[in-house]
């Protein structure tokens, strides 16, 4: 599998004042690369994106004479783009896998179009703070055409994509929407309709009447928000034999899921269900198994993994909830390059946002 990753081009010089390609892009609200590419003459660029890349050469006193320039014929034949990747802790089995198919599908593009890509570059959020995920968005907006990302809304983090937007890189979010700007596209599920049958399933499974918890990642995230309403309204319209509890926050953390599935038990001793709307789900699993439960609850899961396969076919998890990911990666994939051509063509157009992934429900008889 090819990992693929850019390097920031830098000038040499023997003249210590002269000004950096750097401050060119940030004079020009470009991206390194792409100026690199006008003045470099690395790979053809849109006419008018090569016009301002000189006129912000010239307002910053960048030497415009040794820039040698491509002809216009070609700048409409070929484009070549770099790509740019944000996602949660690949420590995370789901994230280690999505990591690899989104390689994956830039190498199959890279094969079928090699003028097309010139680069993938991918980050992990370690450090979840908004200000930290800001800085990567910076970091990666830097260097990229087009980023994907898969984060929270924060306002530190919505300032940072408009500033990135604001300076010609396409942002996709990927599995949780971001901002309400309709030009910026999502690539997903549709997280609503995944709670409400999320609820369903909870609802025909569950006959007792009792209580059912219910974990999210963080209040931030706007698909497990969508993912609690969808599961709360359906609950609500054709389950009245359940109570649903208050959320309890997991950060993602198996350690936190672990922690709360142990209140969740000893707090309850109606539990019917439990509903892992985000990540975790490795620390309820093994709550659940230690626990040693006269009656199991029903447990629906988000996303197959290892893990999860395993508690299915052992019956401590009931349904699982999964992203066909190899889709999402392809579907990401296009979808950038897309947004950035259409930009290119008519920067005032808003991008054709893509339909939602269809979810796969798996039980211990097809996992």
């Amino acid at each position: 599998m090819m990992r693929t990753e850019i390097s920031t081009i830098t000038v040499t010089t023997t003249m210590s004042s002269r000004p950096t390609i750097t401050a060119v892009a940030k004079a020009a609200g470009l991206s390194v690369s792409t100026v690199d590419r006008v003045l470099n003459n690395r790979a053809p660029v849109k006419d008018q994106t090569a016009q301002r890349v000189l006129e912000a050469a010239k307002a910053t006193g960048y030497p415009v004479d040794t820039v040698r320039t491509t002809d216009t014929s070609e700048l409409r034949q070929a484009r070549s783009y770099s790509l740019g990747f944000l996602l949660q802790s690949e420590q995370q089995p789901f994230y280690k896998e999505l990591h690899q198919q989104l390689e994956q599908a830039v190498h199959n593009r890279s094969t079928l179009q090699p003028q097309l890509l010139e680069g993938a570059q991918f980050a992990f959020i370690d450090d979840a703070s908004p200000n930290a995920i800001a800085h990567q968005i910076e970091r990666l907006a830097a260097t990229c055409d087009a980023l994907a990302l898969v984060c929270y809304e924060h306002p530190a983090i919505l300032q940072a994509i408009e500033q990135a937007e604001a300076r010609g890189v396409a942002v996709v979010a990927l599995l949780s929407p971001l901002g309400t700007d309709p030009r910026r596209p999502y690539i997903g599920l549709d997280n609503r309709k995944v709670g409400r049958s999320a609820g369903w399933a909870m609802a025909h499974l569950v006959k007792q009447a009792g209580k059912v918890g219910i974990f999210v990642g963080s209040h931030r995230f706007v698909g497990h928000e969508l993912r609690e309403m969808g599961f709360r309204s359906y609950c609500r319209e054709h389950a009245p034999q359940i109570e649903v509890l208050e959320h309890l926050v997991s950060l993602d953390d198996a350690q936190i899921a672990y922690r709360g599935t142990q209140t969740l038990i000893s707090q309850h001793p109606d539990l019917r269900g439990l509903y892992v709307a985000s990540g975790g789900m490795e620390g309820v699993i093994r709550a659940l198994r230690e626990a040693q439960l006269a009656q199991s609850p029903c447990v629906i899961t988000q996303e197959m993994t290892p893990d999860a396969r395993q508690a299915l076919i052992d019956g401590v998890v009931t349904l699982v909830v999964a992203t066909p990911l190899r889709q999402l990666a392809g579907d990401t994939i296009t979808q950038m390059i897309a947004t950035l051509q259409q930009r290119e063509n008519s920067p005032v157009s808003p991008s054709v946002m893509p339909p939602s992934l269809p979810f796969i429900l798996y039980n211990a008889e097809n996992c």
